[in-house]
């Protein structure tokens, strides 16, 4: 599976965490404050059952970390999409949302599948009070193992939340998006 331009190989990714199976590395990113984030680990279901629950949409906000509302604001193919996410915040911050362009790609030959997602301004999207995110070349990469039983995950995400937040404070929260999606992904 093609690797995102930040991410490369693997390299200059930081071990930070290592708990119930789930390792959560940070990379830092040139000419940016936010650093990126990394969970990786095992889900004990098949690849189409876990890339089922990454695409239904109306769930997100029951498995991926601090989301209060997803809708599709409009398909753009089969495997493309325009996507609104509302995320929570603690009680001092104003919500954040974001709208992205989530696009699938299945590997066969690798028995893998990606979900990419970026930012995009599109005129579907709602004028909310939350403060519009930026969301850059973040993933979920998922692959079979070789008996088809489980199914390897790594998700990825860099983000500038954007608005008035000491890049400090965004790192210590973010930290732990990689871990808490997985833990609830399983």
């Amino acid at each position: 599976l093609p690797a995102t331009s930040w991410a490369g190989d693997g390299a200059g990714w930081e071990a930070i965490r290592s708990d119930a199976g789930i390792q959560v590395s940070r990379k830092v990113v040139d000419g940016s404050p936010f650093v990126a984030f990394r969970g990786e680990g095992d889900v004990n279901a098949p690849i189409l059952a876990v890339a089922d629950v990454l695409v239904d949409i109306p769930h997100e906000n029951q498995w991926m970390d601090s989301v209060r509302e997803a809708r599709i604001l409009r398909k753009v193919s089969d495997t493309e999409y325009i996507l609104y996410s509302h995320l929570g915040t603690p009680p001092t911050m104003t919500d954040r949302d974001f709208v992205t362009d989530v696009h699938v790609a299945i590997d066969p030959s690798k028995r893998g599948l990606t979900v990419e997602m970026h930012s995009v301004d599109d005129a579907a999207a709602p004028h909310t009070d939350y403060v519009r995110a930026l969301l850059t070349e973040s993933s979920f990469t998922l692959r079979a193992s070789p008996d088809g039983k489980t199914t390897h995950v790594v998700a990825e995400i860099r983000c500038d939340p954007k608005g008035s937040i000491a890049s400090w404070a965004v790192n210590f929260f973010q930290r732990s998006w990689g871990y808490n999606t997985l833990q609830s992904l399983r």
